[in-house]
């Protein structure tokens, strides 16, 4: 029979510690972002932000489709392509 442990997966390096503390810092950075929080004179409700020409403007969720961002003055977003064109 054949068991696999999860420190099969991890190399056996005896220089972990830096990658540990690389680890940790990324998780601290995450930690802060998902925490933050905009001001409320920030928020703009209601808007939708600005997309470049070419860049996908919207999504589609099962049989719906959904906004992202908003097409500049001479582009529309197409609905087929989900893109501004």
């Amino acid at each position: 029979m054949f068991t696999l442990a999860i420190r099969d997966f991890y190399p056996k390096d005896p220089n972990l510690t830096s990658e540990k503390q690389l680890l940790g810092a990324l998780h601290e950075v995450l930690e802060k972002l998902q925490t933050k929080k905009n001001p409320p004179w920030e928020k703009k409700f209601g808007q939708v932000p600005m997309c470049d020409v070419g860049e996908q403007c919207a999504i589609r969720k099962g049989s719906r489709i959904g906004k992202m961002c908003d097409c500049p003055r001479a582009a529309f977003c197409n609905f087929f392509l989900l893109k501004c064109l």
